[in-house]
């Protein structure tokens, strides 16, 4: 990290729960600090912006062991894998764990959106190794992935809608703000950026 970037003292040095990494985002957004991918992604996800759905979702994310609230279990588990081979990190992050939460609170559109989306992921991973998606193998997820983003990477596709998903879920998060700049003594008054900035497109 340059030294010679300017930085902004952070009152708070301890862990930022969900709610105050959001709310970190959302500070940045005003101050037009965000790379403009990840800016349009925030204010698409309008519970991000609930007090109320945050306090939940921290509380969730606190348990020792979650337990999927919209997903299947399957479908969960597809989801953590699909979401770390997107976004390394994802999975400490819990970024499977606050999508499940964010789609309770979504509209029945954007629910069967993701739904449909996870389908698909699931039908290709089974056309192309005869494998559910938790079983593949590192070399095999990334082919998955170039493949279906290959096809249609255009807004409401499969692999974006869950590329958009994840993106929002990681930067959602401490480790995400972390990579974006966030210290937990300091934040820097501008955001160097991230390590995936093809995920903002």
């Amino acid at each position: 990290m340059s030294q010679g970037l300017p930085i902004i003292q952070n009152p708070s040095r301890q862990n930022f729960s969900r709610r105050g990494a959001v709310k970190t985002l959302l500070s940045g957004l005003a101050a037009g600090l965000l790379p403009p991918g990840l800016a349009s992604l925030l204010t698409s996800r309008e519970h991000l912006l609930s007090e109320v759905f945050l306090h939940r979702a921290d509380e969730a994310l606190a348990g020792k062991t979650y337990q999927p609230a919209f997903l299947t279990p399957a479908q969960f588990a597809s989801l953590v894998v699909l979401s770390e081979a997107i976004i390394p990190g994802s999975r400490k992050a819990q970024s499977a764990e606050f999508m499940d939460l964010l789609l309770t609170v979504d509209n029945t559109k954007a629910q069967q959106q993701f739904a449909g989306s996870m389908a698909a992921m699931e039908t290709a991973s089974q056309t192309m190794f005869h494998k559910d998606v938790p079983t593949l193998g590192s070399v095999e997820l990334k082919q998955l992935l170039e493949a279906e983003s290959a096809k249609d990477s255009g807004e409401g596709s499969p692999f974006a809608t869950l590329k958009s998903w994840t993106v929002t879920a990681f930067y959602s998060s401490e480790i995400g703000l972390r990579e974006l700049g966030w210290t937990p003594d300091r934040v820097f008054a501008s955001f160097p950026g991230c390590a995936h900035p093809e995920s903002h497109s």
